[in-house]
């Protein structure tokens, strides 16, 4: 696992470095594909929940936390081995 997540964030750093060199500004999508949505529907678009300040990212972490914790916990239900009845 170690060895992936190194690998996994020497690539991160990297594609970041090469960027840096580059002059990409790295924005992402999700601007573009809400204007896109917004001209196609003819209105502007607004957030899901729209919450202040860093609230929203706290509230996205908390919600991710504890959807890890409920996904890990059925994932090793489902990965354990059914025990034999002798």
């Amino acid at each position: 696992m170690l060895i992936v997540m190194f690998v996994l964030l020497f690539f991160i750093y990297g594609s970041a470095y090469y960027m840096n060199l580059s002059g990409m500004k790295g924005e992402g999508t999700d601007g573009l594909v809400n204007d896109m949505a917004s001209r196609t529907t003819q209105q502007e678009h607004h957030p899901f929940i729209e919450l202040p300040g860093d609230s929203e990212v706290s509230a996205f972490s908390v919600a991710n936390l504890f959807a890890g914790l409920i996904i890990g916990y059925n994932w090793r239900k489902l990965s354990e081995k059914a025990e034999q009845k002798d």
